[in-house]
């Protein structure tokens, strides 16, 4: 019983393995993620009956500083030392502010920055906002600049925002939509 209600519990899914990748580990197997590599790492390692862990750097127990650990070692079995750590971009798309389309757009696309721009009319300041898959990912190219809000990837990253410029995109702050931003 909930508040006076009834109510199912069922147990929730248990995996064997979960593989994760992050930034930086300590030989006890806490883990350190890099932006958007928090998603749902956290979630799937600690639903896993063995963890998996694939790092960028592996420092001695002690080297980590507890506060900054998104996943202690008592979730991970297993740590290695990935060997390339090539990064490619899906999709890069850059700030366009103030420039002309460089194609002409489908009807489809011209619906979807419609409904985009609408939506940014419903947001003001100081407003959190959780930017989901589709539609969602679009609404930083359309937000007022004066409006100041704070913005969440679905990938599981505050503080998201407007495209890059040219050579300022990172491959570790992809949106939900496997774009960069």
């Amino acid at each position: 019983m909930f508040d006076g209600r009834p109510h199912i519990l069922e147990r929730s899914i248990r995996g064997d393995f979960a593989i994760v990748k992050a930034q930086k580990a300590d030989t006890k197997g806490n883990l350190i993620f890099n932006k958007t590599a928090r998603n749902f790492n956290q979630d799937v390692a600690t639903a896993a009956r063995i963890t998996v862990a694939e790092v960028e750097e592996i420092v001695e127990a002690g080297q980590i500083n507890p506060d900054e650990v998104h996943l202690p070692g008592i979730y991970v079995q297993r740590v290695f030392k990935g060997d390339s750590w090539e990064k490619p971009i899906e999709k890069k798309v850059f700030d366009t502010t103030g420039q002309p389309p460089k194609k002409e757009r489908s009807r489809g696309e011209l619906v979807r920055e419609k409904i985009a721009k609408r939506a940014c009319k419903e947001i003001s300041n100081g407003m959190y906002i959780n930017l989901g898959i589709g539609i969602p990912v679009l609404i930083p190219a359309y937000l007022d600049p004066s409006v100041q809000i704070e913005l969440h990837s679905e990938n599981g990253v505050l503080g998201v925002g407007r495209y890059p410029q040219p050579g300022e995109e990172h491959p570790d702050l992809i949106n939900a939509g496997k774009v960069i931003g």
